[in-house]
């Protein structure tokens, strides 16, 4: 198709980002030698993106080298489509490396090292720190404005595509999805593009994830040149480099389904049906095996394959087209697919336990044999967010606690859904934490040096709960009973001892019992009040 060897794929260059970006992630909490391997990343990095800039520079100049071999007027399209994205790709680069010389200005102080050379990660002296990228990027609103520019960027782009058909496709292939959402740290909580890439992020990360952008874009640039080149090089087809192609739209099928392939001519011509024929079974088909093959009929140039999933098990065939070539001769060319035959079927686990707790994100795995992109899961009455690939969080509401919910399992095969199965699960209310002073004090005989040493409450789960929920202690009351007196309940807001708590502890005799009562707790499985704490003063 017109098309050059490239020394990296996209698909390669693909996997490298997005390695990148999870290494980058680590930088969260990490020693100072991973951050210091962070200006290696980096240089990777900007070594990949800068053996893109060569390889579609290397596509511009072979657009123009068509002029002369095919004429101005044939690639006159194709040029100024050209001219348009070197132009909108160029300006997002300037724009976001003008911002990132922003950044480092604003966090080390200069924008050049020691040499009077742009700085590096490798020559940034605040690697570590944390607040003022955070600031500049999502408080100043830099990293917003930079994703408001890829999302225009891509719409531009895009536009560069005639058919809308090859234009959904495009936009799936060009990547730069900053508009999802991304599940947060704490598991349910949605975040932003600019919040999931910046928030929190120490700079040397921070300006590798930038450079990364970076080669994302470039990645994009090199996606659309070969689909710009691919349309004045479409129309030269020569037959003599044809071979047959068995399209299914599964390879996946279920029994009582059937198995559906679009059998075409590469860069087929719509003018001409061919003649195909098939064996089930084989691996290869002659010209000589025709006269014991099944032949398919036609139109448009296209030809469909169905064949009944009435076999388990992995199914294969071969068969041959039969075309007129441009001097009239009839030329065969050979083609063969396998697929496979299994029955709907599908396990649904709770990743931590045997039930759903009402209130909290329970997560659940869910498995088929299908690609797990291809799966969705229906909880009814409940929230379901999916978290990666086979992977759910599902939000039940209190309602739902002592009842069943049965979940249900889909795919996506090809262009349909098929039900793959269901499972019951049951609904429990998350158990009351349990109230301590400090990590582990529950009650009996204790000296005030263990109280004040621990002057706070705190609230966790058993051992035996496997969800971590954090909880957070709200207010509570503390009692002082001496030689038979009770004085007035003193209150405390969270989870600290009040000044007065503290001083009525240091003043109070040996003896003296201490309870801890209405002792209030809330996380996102809502608010609790916990069982008090009698304490006895040795």
């Amino acid at each position: 198709m017109g098309a050059t060897n490239c020394p990296e794929t996209p698909r390669q260059k693909m996997i490298g980002m997005m390695y990148l970006v999870l290494t980058a992630m680590l930088a969260l909490n990490v020693s100072k030698d991973i951050i210091e391997a962070f200006s290696l990343v980096d240089e990777t990095m900007v070594s990949t993106t800068d053996n893109s800039i060569a390889n579609n520079e290397s596509a511009y100049s072979w657009l123009q080298a068509q002029k002369i071999i095919q004429g101005a007027e044939k690639v006159k399209d194709a040029e100024q489509k050209a001219n348009v994205l070197k132009q909108k790709t160029n300006a997002l680069i300037d724009e976001i490396e003008a911002m990132k010389k922003e950044l480092i200005i604003y966090v080390d102080g200069s924008y050049e090292d020691k040499d009077g050379k742009p700085k590096t990660v490798k020559t940034i002296d605040s690697k570590d720190e944390r607040s003022k990228p955070t600031q500049f990027l999502l408080g100043q609103g830099h990293a917003k404005k930079m994703k408001e520019s890829i999302l225009k960027y891509k719409q531009d782009i895009l536009a560069l595509v005639d058919d809308p058909q090859q234009r959904k496709g495009m936009s799936e292939l060009l990547g730069l999805n900053v508009e999802e959402t991304f599940t947060g740290k704490e598991g349910a909580v949605k975040q932003s593009w600019e919040e999931h890439m910046f928030d929190d992020v120490i700079m040397a990360a921070t300006v590798t994830l930038i450079n990364t952008t970076e080669g994302e874009i470039r990645n994009a640039e090199s996606k659309m040149l070969e689909y710009i080149k691919a349309s004045i090089s479409a129309n030269d087809f020569k037959f003599d480099n044809i071979s047959g192609k068995a399209i299914p739209d599964s390879r996946m099928v279920f029994t009582g389904d059937k198995y559906t392939a679009d059998i075409i001519v590469a860069a087929y011509d719509t003018k001409q049906t061919p003649e195909v024929y098939y064996r089930m079974g084989a691996d290869t088909m002659t010209v000589d095996q025709i006269g014991n093959a099944t032949k398919l009929e036609g139109e448009n140039g296209l030809v469909q394959l169905e064949l009944a999933a009435s076999s388990l098990g992995e199914q294969k065939y071969a068969g041959l087209i039969k075309v007129k070539a441009p001097d009239g001769t009839d030329q065969c060319y050979p083609f063969s697919d396998r697929y496979m035959v299994v029955k709907p079927s599908a396990t649904i686990s709770a990743d931590k336990m045997n039930v759903l707790y009402a209130g909290i994100a329970n997560p659940v795995s869910v498995s088929a044999p299908v690609a797990p992109d291809q799966l969705s899961v229906n909880f009814p009455g409940c929230g379901v967010t999916r978290a990666e690939a086979g992977k759910f969080n599902v939000s039940v509401p209190t309602s739902l606690i002592g009842k069943t919910v049965e979940a249900t399992v889909s795919a996506k095969t090809g262009n349909k859904t098929q039900a793959m199965g269901s499972t019951t699960f049951r609904v429990k209310r998350v158990p009351d934490p349990r109230a301590t002073i400090g990590a582990n004090i529950r009650g009996g005989k204790r000296s005030k040096a263990e109280l004040t040493s621990n002057p706070f409450l705190r609230a966790s789960m058993g051992e035996d709960f496997a969800y971590d929920l954090k909880w957070k202690i709200t207010s509570y009351q503390v009692i002082f009973i001496s030689k038979g007196y009770e004085d007035n309940p003193l209150t405390c807001t969270g989870a600290n001892f009040s000044e007065a708590v503290k001083s009525k502890i240091a003043k109070s005799p040996a003896g003296t019992t201490i309870i801890f009562t209405g002792i209030k707790a809330s996380c996102e499985a809502g608010p609790r009040t916990l069982d008090e704490i009698t304490i006895r003063l040795k």
